[in-house]
């Protein structure tokens, strides 16, 4: 093991870890108007090399914000596949979707798009948590609306790490 590589995660394990403890979290506080009721992971993802608390809270970060956004009973899908040399993993709401000029500031700190503000209290930290934790993991996160129907879709993209060789003296 390299001290300077982080450990490699199962990332189905990360995913349904992250959002169990997500969806019970939330729903603990009494925030979760919406659940997580289909989780797509393919089977055979490859072990990622992630910070698992921070993954798990740039899970948390996206859900809340899903939650917060999206009507009562209402579901939230989050899919997981691998593309080329990466883990994609897409958190899809059914929420009113993201105004085309807020779709890149919604990752700066303290910014709240205005039609939504009046929804849930929030900080506006959030979604730059999570795209600074996503970055310092060495992946890239980024939003968008749906093409199917109305609601927001972020985009989480990992590396698949390459398997050193090991070398032989």
């Amino acid at each position: 093991l390299n001290p300077k590589e982080p450990p490699r995660f199962n990332i189905q394990d990360a995913i349904v870890h992250g959002v169990s403890s997500v969806d019970g979290g939330i729903a603990r506080l009494d925030l979760l108007p919406s659940s997580v009721d289909l989780l797509e992971v393919q089977d055979d993802l490859p072990l990622i090399a992630v910070d698992g608390v921070l993954f798990e809270q740039v899970l948390f970060n996206l859900l809340d914000n899903s939650a917060k956004y999206a009507a009562p009973e209402t579901t939230i899908i989050l899919r997981a596949r691998r593309a080329g040399a990466a883990v994609t993993i897409a958190l899809l709401d059914e929420g009113p979707g993201l105004p085309d000029e807020d779709r890149e500031r919604i990752f700066d700190k303290f910014y709240r798009v205005r039609v939504a503000d009046k929804k849930r209290a929030g900080t506006g930290l959030g979604l730059a948590i999570a795209r600074g934790f996503m970055e310092a993991m060495g992946g890239t996160i980024a939003a968008a609306n749906r093409s199917d129907r109305s609601g927001a879709v972020f985009t989480l993209i990992l590396p698949v790490p390459v398997i050193s060789e090991i070398a032989t003296p």
